[in-house]
């Protein structure tokens, strides 16, 4: 095992440390500043979006409205963190570490972080200002509770890190989960996993064909985010493109739309590695031969691939770097069939929340946990997957008097 922090090569004996350290309560003045701190630090990186995007997560206000939501939950009712939680990092969303980390740490648990040991320079450049701070005497509360690693893949390791802890989180894919899971946890030990989703977007034609000017220019710019700051791999990132409307709408909408992402993938000047491209290509080929298959249209910059249903298959087959299946439907519930228990997040354009709320009522699966604007479907929030951050980081002790 490799630790980040602390700086020592004793990790058993740190890890016996970290289980003497008391709990902190939660949102403890110096949890605050540390994550105002972390904050001031991560928006500077302006070249790196996701990042920024961490550190406006992070800002004073946002945590404050967090703070106050839990006061008004927990009044008059004892609520305490857990104790130690492990947290088990994936390899293909860099920053979903510090989400999980500092939700717990703001419960007030100690913290357990095992990073990917994929190398990941973006990783790096996140874990610079994360050391500076913990090594800063102001933050010794946080460093006292705090044990960031990285390790090969280890039963035996995993096991023993899982057996100090009172919550368990677990970020991967299905396989991920499946072997971790198989690991035993303390008997009064807790556990959140959130393994492979999928996501999708649902466009309403006659809405896009309406944008104009700038309007136009920040629809196409929010998706591109949604779908490329992390290659299309991130679980909320969509993959399907649902066009609601008339025939002759969809294709007039498809049309503007795709010209003008394209035009913002190029002003980014997004790259692929030579691999992944081989990849996408290879991927729509196969899509093609396969009998929902209506059209595929390849570009440098993204392939699309029409579709009248999205089976399991097709859905397992996404390999991410700009590929999106497209359905089309003439009413939003119509949409609702597709779905499955592994869908994740909704993105939409040009629908009320009545509309919204009246799709969801249609969802018979386990599917969709997250309904957001286009442009939102990475922001993360306290509540994933269905699960309160918060809630499943602390307990509640009941006092009958």
């Amino acid at each position: 095992m490799k630790l980040f922090w602390p700086k020592t090569i004793g990790w058993k004996e740190e890890l016996e440390k970290l289980r003497q350290r008391p709990v902190l309560p939660p949102f403890h003045p110096d949890v605050l500043s540390f994550t105002q701190a972390l904050s001031k630090r991560l928006i500077k990186f302006r070249q790196e979006p996701e990042l920024v995007s961490l550190g406006y997560w992070l800002r004073k206000a946002h945590i404050h409205e967090m703070k106050e939501a839990w006061q008004a939950d927990t009044l008059d009712r004892v609520v305490k963190a857990r104790g130690t939680a492990f947290h088990i990092a994936p390899s293909n969303v860099d920053t979903i570490f510090v989400y999980s980390w500092m939700l717990s740490l703001l419960a007030g648990n100690r913290n357990i972080i095992r990073i990917s040991a994929k190398e990941q320079p973006q990783t790096n450049r996140l874990l610079s200002p994360v050391l500076e701070l913990l090594q800063d005497p102001a933050f010794s509360a946080v460093a006292e509770r705090t044990v960031l690693c990285t390790y090969d893949h280890n039963d035996a390791v995993t096991a023993y890190l899982s057996a100090y802890c009172h919550t368990r989180v677990v970020w991967g894919g299905d396989e991920t989960v499946k072997k971790v899971r198989s690991i035993s946890l303390a008997p009064m030990a807790n556990e959140l996993v959130f393994p492979d989703r999928f996501s999708l977007a649902v466009l309403n034609a006659k809405a896009v064909l309406g944008t104009q000017g700038e309007e136009k220019s920040r629809f196409s710019q929010q998706f591109y985010n949604d779908s490329f700051w992390f290659d299309q791999m991130a679980c909320s990132s969509p993959r399907v493109v649902i066009w609601i409307g008339e025939k002759e709408e969809i294709e007039a909408a498809q049309n503007e739309f795709w010209t003008d992402l394209q035009k913002v993938i190029q002003q980014k000047e997004y790259e692929l590695m030579a691999a992944t491209q081989v990849q996408k290509f290879a991927t729509s080929l196969w899509l093609a031969s396969e009998p929902e298959a209506t059209h595929v249209i390849r570009t440098n910059e993204y392939s699309r691939v029409g579709v009248d249903q999205v089976t399991a298959d097709v859905r397992e087959r996404h390999c991410g770097a700009g590929l999106f299946y497209e359905y089309s439907a003439s009413e939003l519930q119509e949409a609702a069939s597709i779905l499955t228990d592994k869908d994740q997040t909704l993105a939409y354009f040009g629908f009320s929340k009545q509309e919204l709320i009246a799709f969801a009522d249609c969802i018979s699966t386990r599917g969709i946990d997250r309904i957001v604007p286009v442009g939102q479907a990475l922001e993360f929030s306290g509540t994933w997957d269905g699960q309160n951050f918060l809630r499943s980081f602390m307990r509640e002790i009941v006092v009958i008097g």
